[in-house]
């Protein structure tokens, strides 16, 4: 890990075992988060918009000194086989924070005998409680697809397409998915799955039905590559961020359909991994896939609707560590910032304009209200940065 340990201007972003819950919260499953208390706390609080609104079966396990201290799997094995009794979920999701991390309990060999005395699919999921949400979806899909994707469902003749890496931690519940499924439709492309809001198990199984998978956030990565490993399904990595990135997605999705391609829609010199960007341009900040899409929307503009500046993109490297010195000198060289408002700490000129992209992963709820909608191609760009 790179020696970036001490963070004095910026917050952190969901951890990856808020990820996986996120990831599976409406697929009908249980999650249980091997912990003694916070973890869950943080999740349900903080990280997951559906708290109230939608059921979902999310359980900690408790994890105490003494049972941790003499590796006593058998309490957790006992009191999951009991609940999977009474509420009878269609599959248990196992995932952990540091504390089991720490004492190396063995999330593949419990979730084997917890299945094996219940009956019930169950999905172990390393989490350390380290890493970020990205990770965690990332897992969570990937050992999802493995178990219950169905890889003979037949395609369908029309062009479809599965959205990878859709939870509210990146489009939280402010219309942000209806808008994008609705943008794909508009463009003659079936969506085949958005995994994973607003499907249900049984659709999500037909994952394999579609022609393209298309990563709308950084967490559908490796889901994608997985699909694409075992059934040739490319992937598409863009985001529908107004008329001309929603323009360019889609001429994407149906050469990737033709050729068996991969296709990236964004310019991928934008990518600024190492933080070296030039200056006086405006600065997108945030997760990968979102900062390089509204940066390559905001490019494609005419100079005079941006101001004459050109828009560039770093991302957190979030579980490498946060490299506050570089980010700090990015946002001072830069004329317009674009981030979560928890970012205006950074110190900076009062020339540099900033502009709110609240970010629900990072910021959680506090500006939940302020989202706009913009996985769409009716976001208006040029009046977002006017």
């Amino acid at each position: 890990m790179k020696d970036y340990q001490t963070h004095v201007f910026t917050s952190t972003y969901t951890a990856d075992v808020s990820g996986v819950c996120s990831a599976m919260y409406e697929l009908g499953g249980m999650s249980i988060i091997h912990d003694p208390s916070g973890c869950n706390s943080t999740y349900s609080t903080h990280d997951e918009p559906r708290w109230f609104d939608g059921k979902s079966l999310m359980f900690i396990s408790g994890l105490d000194e003494m049972t941790a201290v003499l590796g006593d799997d058998e309490v957790i094995i006992k009191n999951v086989t009991a609940a999977a009794a009474d509420l009878k979920p269609k599959f248990i999701t196992l995932c952990g924070g540091s504390i089991p991390h720490i004492i190396a309990f063995d999330f593949k060999g419990t979730a084997h005998l917890i299945e094996k005395r219940c009956g019930v699919p169950v999905l172990p999921v390393a989490t350390d409680g380290l890493k970020s949400y990205i990770s965690g979806v990332g897992m969570a899909f990937t050992e999802w697809i493995k178990r219950f994707a169905d890889e003979k469902t037949t395609k369908s003749s029309a062009l479809s397409v599965n959205l990878m890496g859709v939870t509210p931690l990146d489009f939280s519940i402010n219309g942000n998915v209806e808008k994008m499924k609705e943008t794909f439709e508009k463009a003659g492309i079936k969506v085949n799955c958005c995994a994973a809001m607003g499907e249900s198990f049984e659709n999500m199984q037909k994952l394999y039905a579609a022609h393209v998978n298309v990563v709308v956030s950084s967490a559908g990565r490796r889901p994608a590559r997985f699909m694409e490993k075992t059934n040739g399904i490319p992937r598409v990595e863009g985001l529908p961020v107004g008329a001309d990135e929603t323009e360019k997605l889609m001429a994407a999705i149906k050469e990737a359909a033709e050729s068996g391609k991969n296709q990236i829609v964004y310019d991928e010199s934008l990518e600024h991994e190492d933080w070296e960007i030039p200056g006086d341009g405006i600065l997108v900040i945030g997760e990968e896939v979102f900062a390089l899409s509204l940066a390559d929307a905001i490019n494609c503009l005419p100079e005079s609707e941006r101001h004459g500046l050109k828009a560039y993109a770093i991302w957190p490297d979030i579980d490498e560590g946060l490299p506050e010195e570089q980010l700090m000198k990015a946002v001072k060289s830069s004329k317009i910032v674009i981030a979560d408002p928890l970012y205006k700490v950074i110190p900076r000129d009062k020339a540099i304009r900033f502009i709110d992209f609240p970010h629900e992963a990072y910021s959680g709820r506090i500006y939940r209200k302020q989202i706009p909608v913009f996985a769409t191609d009716e976001f208006d760009v040029a009046g977002f940065i006017k």
